[in-house]
């Protein structure tokens, strides 16, 4: 008995330590491609001189797009491109970004919407994480009108209907979280929201037009404070 005991535990202590492994490889892959876009945005950076006027609306366009591209994908920098274009434009430019930002936001919550589960489901799988995974496809079995009841069953938390009630206001606090690119960034947070079909798409859009304001309104602001 106590030999089954040690070996038992000596192949969780195995499993264990390939899931751990997995998940920092997953993590410095996710690093790594952050580290090439910051150098891609880098050698993008352009100095506008008015010798150069001719090619700001391209300039732009493209910042533009690589912004919303950026932003749109999870764990992507797209912050430094959108500070780029904010420098470009000056404060023109806090309303480029913020339009472009709820596009982002827009297209990730559709792509999470028509993003096959069973994808995760894999990922999860690969990381050794069979509860979560077997929990995930279980869950999207289910139709979305009876999903939040499923979830409140599914933990005997008292917290998780709470903040399941307030599941906008948690969205909107997440997007505004300093260090959200460890979860995500805007665009993972707003994927999982669409993969979840707790949210409706005129609420969340409404939702996120509002919560993101506070950057640009603060960015704004600094712009008029003499220095």
């Amino acid at each position: 008995m106590e030999t089954e005991t040690k070996h038992a535990s000596h192949l969780n202590g195995a499993s264990w330590t390939k899931t751990l492994a997995k998940i920092v490889a997953f993590v410095l892959v996710i690093v790594l491609l952050n580290v090439i876009v910051s150098v891609f945005i880098d050698m993008l950076e352009i100095q506008i001189w008015p010798e150069h006027l001719e090619i700001v609306d391209r300039a732009v366009l493209l910042g533009v797009i690589l912004y919303i591209g950026l932003m749109a994908i999870p764990f992507m920098p797209g912050i430094e491109m959108g500070l780029a274009l904010m420098i470009m434009l000056g404060p023109k430019g806090v309303l480029v970004v913020y339009i472009s930002t709820l596009i982002a936001l827009t297209i990730s919550f559709g792509l999470g919407k028509v993003f096959p589960t069973h994808l995760l489901v894999s990922l999860l799988q690969w990381l050794n994480l069979t509860q979560a995974a077997a929990l995930l496809k279980n869950f999207d079995t289910i139709p979305p009108e009876e999903r939040l009841q499923f979830l409140s069953k599914k933990t005997s938390k008292q917290s998780l209907p709470l903040l399941l009630k307030h599941r906008y206001l948690i969205l909107a606090l997440m997007l505004n979280l300093p260090g959200n690119t460890l979860i995500g960034g805007g665009g993972g947070i707003a994927m999982t929201a669409g993969m979840s079909r707790l949210y409706s798409f005129p609420k969340y859009l409404f939702l996120i037009s509002i919560a993101i304001l506070p950057g640009p309104i603060l960015i704004m602001l600094s712009s008029y404070i003499p220095r």
